[in-house]
């Protein structure tokens, strides 16, 4: 399985839990990871990031190609 794949395993997984379980998984993620690998950014970076990416039109047309790929499986 590829990192990309098992990140969006990941995400399908926690998605599908309550509350209780995502604290829980929080703390567990938040403890076995590196303190100096956590990286927060400001909403102001993550939106300019967004619209750097969205003029880039071939990343737009892979990512494009790649959601409709993963629709169905």
């Amino acid at each position: 399985m590829s990192d990309a794949e098992l990140k969006l395993e990941i995400i399908r997984l926690i998605d599908n839990q309550n509350s209780e379980t995502l604290h829980a998984l929080y703390e567990l993620i938040l403890s076995r990871i590196e303190p100096n690998r956590i990286e927060y950014y400001s909403v102001r970076d993550i939106t300019y990031g967004y619209e750097q990416m969205a003029q880039d039109q071939d990343r737009e047309n892979e990512a494009f190609e790649w959601i409709e790929g993963t629709i169905g499986s």
